[in-house]
């Protein structure tokens, strides 16, 4: 009897949960939406994406404030159409019982950019994806330019859907050698540029200094980069950085110096 009257209580809780749900849900559905609390992720230090540039978007596919029904928002929708935006990670919206549509958005975080010798450009972000220049915002990255072969117009997603389009393009050895660089303090610190020549070798421009730092290919990052630092710190006074043309760290076990003539 004991147990029938607790599995009885059980069965009763769960019904009543599901009932009071059932009722805060229909209650929700009909509130109308009388506001939309858009939350821009600040901490990342891009302005990529604005609650100005959010809200037009919200215009533009026919939702109004103070009229529309939670129960005529497809909230899937919403997220398509903002996730649309190249330089939009992750969002989330959600239905609020105070009658606020509430919007949460994670921007991508660039880490370099990408220049043809045309001029066109993509960023690279810190998970390797390539997301579009925008017309509101400038990251201060660090710059890829020189024989990089991204068309204009191309799309990103073919791009990285495709092994010889990739391999042509060098976006994967570029983006392990940007983050290595992003990574180490000092080289974030030193390096500015990294530029494509025609063979695929790299050459990297300081921000201190006016000699070029020859790479090679973007192969053995860490070994070399080591032997950089170690030339850095102990290998030369950093006073007479000026009077070398060029630091080449393509040879195993030693860094082979050009002075200026």
């Amino acid at each position: 009897m004991k147990k029938f009257l607790n599995i009885a209580i059980w069965v009763l809780f769960i019904l009543g949960t599901l009932a009071l749900l059932s009722f805060t849900q229909r209650k929700k559905n009909n509130r109308v939406c009388e506001n939309w609390e858009i939350n821009v992720d600040a901490f990342s230090g891009n302005h990529f994406v604005n609650k100005e540039r959010v809200e037009g978007i919200l215009k533009n596919i026919g939702l109004k404030k103070g009229e529309d029904k939670f129960s005529l928002i497809d909230t899937k929708k919403v997220e398509k159409k903002i996730m649309a935006l190249s330089s939009v990670e992750e969002v989330e919206v959600f239905k609020n019982m105070n009658g606020t549509l509430e919007l949460n958005i994670k921007q991508r975080q660039p880490i370099a950019r990408v220049f043809n010798r045309n001029g066109y450009s993509v960023y690279i972000d810190d998970k390797g994806k390539t997301m579009q220049t925008s017309e509101y915002y400038t990251a201060r990255v660090m710059t890829i330019n020189g024989f990089v072969n991204i068309k204009s117009g191309e799309e990103l997603a073919t791009i990285q859907g495709n092994d010889s389009l990739m391999n042509l393009t060098m976006l994967d050895e570029l983006f392990k050698l940007a983050t290595y660089i992003k990574n180490d303090e000092f080289l974030k610190a030193q390096i500015e540029q990294i530029y494509v020549e025609k063979n695929k070798e790299i050459t990297l421009i300081p921000k201190v200094g006016n000699q070029e730092i020859i790479f090679g290919k973007a192969t053995d990052i860490e070994k070399k980069f080591n032997k950089l630092l170690l030339f850095y710190k102990k290998g030369i006074n950093p006073n007479n950085l000026n009077l070398y043309k060029t630091i080449n760290l393509k040879f195993d076990n030693q860094i082979v110096c050009k002075k200026n003539k």
